[in-house]
This record gives C-alpha cells, sequence and structure tokens, in this order.
C-alpha cells in the first residue's frame, strides 16, 4: 500500500457511509422517526470536527497552497453545519424551523454535503503530494481518534481555527455526550481507519515488519508524485 493510501481509502469509505446515512435520513421509520436523521446528524459533526483538528492544520503547513484551500474548505465545512443545525432544530420542533419543508431541507443537505467532500477529498490530495510519507500513514488513525472525543451535534459558531478551537470543541463533545444519553440518540462509531501495510517482502524486511504473506510482491510498484 503507497504512503497516504490508507487515509485516502477511510475518507472515502466515511463519505460513503455519509451519503448513505442521509439517503436513509430521508426516509427514516415511522417508529423512530429521529434515529436515522440523529445518526446522520451525530457522524457528520464529528466528521467535521476531525478534520478541521487534524487535516486542515496540516494541510495550511505543507501545501503550498494550504492558506487558500483550508479557507474554502472551512467555509463549505460551516455552511453545511448552518444547516445541520436547521435539520437539528426541525427534528426536535423548534419553533423557528418547524415550518421547514423536509425535501427542501434535505436537498441542500446534499448538496452541501457533496460540495464538502468534493473539498476534503482536495485536501487529502495535497497531504498525499506534500506532506512527509512518514508523517502521512498516521493520519488516517488521527482522523478516528478525534472522531471519538468530536462533539456529535453541529456548532457552526464555534472557533474552528485558532488556539481555542481545540478547547471549544473539547467542552462541547463533554456537553454533547450528555445531552446525547438525556434524549437517548443513536450516534453510531466513526468509520475505522484502514490500516496501512508495507505489502512487498522487501517493503516488511526494510521497516522491520516482516509478516512474509504468500501474495507479497518482491517490491512495491513505484508510484510517481503528481
Amino acid at each position: 500500500m503507497t504512503h497516504g493510501a490508507s487515509l485516502a481509502m477511510t475518507v472515502e469509505a466515511t463519505h460513503r457511509s455519509l451519503e448513505e446515512r442521509v439517503a436513509a435520513a430521508r426516509a427514516p421509520s415511522p417508529g423512530r422517526p429521529r434515529d436515522t436523521p440523529d445518526a446522520f446528524l451525530a457522524a457528520t459533526s464529528r466528521h467535521l470536527a476531525a478534520v478541521e483538528a487534524v487535516l486542515v492544520p496540516r494541510v495550511r503547513k505543507q501545501s503550498p497552497a494550504g492558506a487558500l484551500l483550508s479557507v474554502e474548505y472551512l467555509e463549505a465545512a460551516r455552511s453545511l453545519e448552518q444547516t445541520l443545525t436547521l435539520v437539528k432544530a426541525r427534528l426536535y420542533g423548534e419553533a423557528h424551523a418547524a415550518r421547514l419543508p423536509w425535501p427542501r431541507l434535505w436537498d441542500v443537505v446534499q448538496r452541501q454535503l457533496s460540495e464538502h467532500n468534493r473539498l476534503e477529498i482536495r485536501l487529502v490530495d495535497d497531504l498525499i503530494r506534500y506532506d512527509e510519507p512518514e508523517d502521512l500513514d498516521g493520519l488516517a488513525q488521527r482522523v478516528f481518534d478525534a472522531e471519538t472525543r468530536a462533539p456529535t451535534r453541529p456548532h457552526p459558531h464555534l472557533p474552528h481555527t485558532g488556539r481555542a478551537s481545540p478547547v471549544a470543541r473539547r467542552l462541547w463533545a463533554v456537553a454533547d455526550r450528555f445531552w446525547d444519553k438525556a434524549e437517548g440518540r443513536v450516534v453510531p462509531a466513526p468509520v475505522r481507519p484502514v490500516p496501512h501495510r508495507h505489502d512487498s517482502l522487501l517493503g516488511q524486511y526494510l521497516v522491520g515488519d516482516p509478516h512474509f504473506q504468500e501474495d507479497a510482491r518482491m517490491v512495491e510498484p513505484r508510484h510517481h508524485r503528481r
């Protein structure tokens, strides 16, 4: 497996999971109508926070266009969070959102989610292109770890960057978990990272990880950076 492949595959798997969850949320169970929308809200909110905590600072540091790309991503993420806040309000019967039509609201969510995913893939592509290989291999696990500690509700007005951002995320994550339990919300587990494996026999030997799988190649194929 080439450097960065674990991150790319994990992010793509998370995107597929979120897309499946939003599709399920549009046709909730009559018996428990909040379960699938809540699961989508929790999974998406948690992933947005993890990307902001792990990938955005890394892209800013490593990519020549990192500052501009990060701003573009954060704008899309904040717009999605604002719409998720309306979904949450509509789901729990808050007066200011009660008249919002569900089909139109979900259409906006799907459009914004697609734009978010497109920009996150650009973050990952730039990291694979410019980041250090030894750092890339641990990023998927770092995103997963950040998701397990992230808020489970959208908070578009929290600081998304700067020193106050990690503190705010930690505080709201604790508060969210308290209310999740009180409200009986469905909070699914994050998508587990795809482990980075050194597939070739030579690669296994060089990194001190000699599993010697029967189907392993002698050397890995060479991949040139773009």
